[in-house]
């Protein structure tokens, strides 16, 4: 094990917190024990740490890590579990399709994060073999208040993308009117590669948003 990390939890959360912070700092190359070490910490924002400030893994931590996010996709701390998520995200991992879609339907409003970092792997993720499920959840998040407006919006623009439908953006545009955050969170959405105009034809997207027009040049 690194020498750093020995007897780490036996510290209290600042000091281990530091030696976490200085190895991504250092880009010390961890083994996969010690990984799987760090993973386990109690402390999970020590994790949350370390998973957001380290980058140098190779195909194989990778592939543990999928694996370790996967066997805890039911962890009770839902903001742990939301960090593992969008972990996933940024790195391109396969996790459990059914639950990332079972994490969007609530019915009091809690666990808002958890949504929201659920919405972030679908739009990344569309596997059409679940499109029905896809479309009837999204649905939903954007017809119940229970959800907060940055979630509608986000699943009104997945909907978008996917049907290719100028009529999911009506709410978009409500949304960025109504509130100045709603129009920043969109802001930063569209600055994902996915918008990109190489891929993405972004002009006539922001026109239909901009004026209602599906024929607009």
């Amino acid at each position: 094990m690194n020498d750093k990390l020995k007897d780490i939890e036996n510290l209290n959360f600042i000091e281990a917190h530091k030696i976490i912070l200085q190895i991504c700092k250092d880009r010390l190359y961890l083994s996969l024990d010690d990984i799987s070490f760090i993973l386990n910490l109690k402390n999970k924002e020590l994790v949350e740490s370390f998973l957001a400030e380290y980058a140098h893994f190779h195909e194989k931590e990778l592939l543990y890590i999928e694996n370790f996010i996967n066997s805890n996709l039911e962890h009770e701390n839902k903001e742990f579990l939301s960090d593992l998520i969008y972990f996933a995200t940024d790195f391109g991992l396969d996790i459990n399709y059914k639950r990332i879609l079972k994490f969007l339907i609530i019915e009091v409003e809690d666990n808002n994060f958890l949504v929201l970092a659920s919405l972030h792997y679908l739009s990344e993720n569309i596997k059409f073999l679940y499109i029905d499920s896809i479309i009837d959840n999204l649905i939903y998040i954007r017809d119940n208040e229970v959800y907060h407006q940055n979630e509608q919006l986000l699943a009104s623009l997945i909907l978008f993308r996917i049907t290719h439908k100028p009529d999911y953006l009506v709410f978009v545009k409500e949304l960025i009117e109504h509130d100045e955050s709603n129009l920043e969170f969109f802001n930063n959405v569209i600055k994902d590669d996915m918008y990109d105009q190489k891929y993405f034809n972004i002009k006539y997207f922001l026109g239909i948003l901009k004026t209602g027009n599906l024929f607009l040049d």
